[in-house]
């Protein structure tokens, strides 16, 4: 309760920021301690996105409406706090890609949540009556803006306006009014989405949630950069829905395979070592996840788990000629299979199997490195 603050040091809402990472944590240890209770990661996505909104998010945002974020150092605390946990609840590693923790869960970045939380007190403070001594504080915080001195609107729009993609700021109090500032919540929402759709569009590692629709019970599909998706609610086996949110996300490459979805044939020369498929011995062929579960001839016990994956899949969707894939089509149907209600939840056992399969394979095939090291050794 209440908030803490020093007098000393060049930050004086530091204490806060420290206090609320570890309440957030703590609330964090008591989810993942649930999860242990029920089974290690089988806490269904659902309930733990309920837990973190009740739990964990209250202290992410304790006194935003008083703190303005403008110390990177000290609000850095609870973006990692947030990035941990969410981590944690989707069973990513700990160095993996931002973006996909909020486009999968529907939770916003801390970030600008606490900025628009902030508005929201705005908001109320610009319907008090102007006898209200918060509504003299606002009023004397807005004279303090207009002859640039720092003061809590000055600093609200510098949060503003220092936000991830953000081209926005806040008016002078004399222009706000209701309507404005909800143009603005809006304004920071859609820069939010905008921000890590563009993030998504432009990686390389992320080739599988690029143009995806979000599909629905009744057959229809929307357009949604943050949702709690399908494949978490649908995939009731944690160890398949791990490995099939490990692979749109990004957290398969480089540790397992080699190359990035977006990776085309042929491979320039500076990559054919390091990305070239293990399996083909195709210096030209890179390792990417499609080829390694839809086109290659030479991963041993692979041909009859993708023949018969296909042969179910092709109850639903009309597929190429023998099944043969080019590294476009099979990005396309690797996409398509698991953006449909129906069919994700084979598609995610048939992942999960096809990759575990392909690190037995893996490791037992001598890498460059390890020929290397071979060599040394002789001589």
């Amino acid at each position: 309760v209440g908030v803490h603050f020093q007098s000393s040091g060049h930050h004086l809402f530091a204490p806060h920021y420290a206090k609320k990472q570890v309440a957030a944590l703590t609330a964090a240890r008591g989810i993942a301690a649930c999860d242990l209770i029920v089974g290690f990661r089988r806490l269904d996505p659902t309930i733990t996105k309920q837990l973190y909104s009740s739990l964990v998010d209250c202290h992410l945002t304790h006194g935003c409406e008083v703190i303005i974020d403008t110390n990177k150092a000290s609000f850095s605390l609870l973006e990692d706090a947030q990035h941990l946990i969410l981590r944690r609840m989707l069973g990513l590693s700990r160095n993996s890609i931002l973006a996909p923790l909020f486009t999968e869960t529907g939770i916003m970045p801390i970030r600008p949540r606490r900025v628009i939380l902030a508005l929201r007190y705005l908001l109320y403070l610009l319907e008090l009556q102007h006898n209200h001594y918060a509504f003299l504080a606002l009023q004397e915080c807005s004279h303090l803006r207009e002859s640039g001195e720092r003061s809590w609107l000055s600093d609200l729009d510098w949060a503003i306006q220092h936000l991830p993609g953000s081209s926005l700021s806040l008016p002078p109090l004399r222009d706000l009014t209701t309507e404005s500032i909800a143009n603005l919540i809006k304004g920071i929402t859609d820069c939010t989405m905008s921000s890590l759709q563009q993030f998504i569009d432009g990686s390389s590692r992320l080739a599988f949630l690029q143009g995806r629709r979000e599909p629905h019970k009744d057959g229809s599909t929307s357009r949604s950069v943050s949702t709690l998706r399908h494949y978490l609610t649908q995939v009731r086996r944690p160890d398949h829905r791990i490995t099939l949110t490990k692979l749109l996300c990004g957290d398969l490459t480089p540790v397992t395979f080699r190359a990035s979805p977006a990776s085309t044939r042929p491979l320039p020369d500076q990559h054919q070592r390091l990305k070239s498929c293990r399996a083909c011995h195709d210096a030209l062929q890179p390792e990417t996840p499609q080829h390694v579960l839809l086109q290659c001839p030479s991963i041993p016990g692979m041909f009859p788990l993708r023949a018969a994956f296909l042969a179910a899949m092709a109850q639903h969707f009309p597929l190429p000629h023998s099944h043969i894939f080019t590294d476009t089509s099979a990005t396309f149907y690797i996409k398509k299979f698991i953006f449909h209600w129906t069919t994700v939840v084979t598609a995610a056992q048939f992942i999960h199997d096809a990759v575990s399969l392909w690190r037995n394979v893996v490791g037992q095939i001598p890498t460059p490195e390890s020929d290397l090291e071979a060599e040394d050794e002789e001589s």
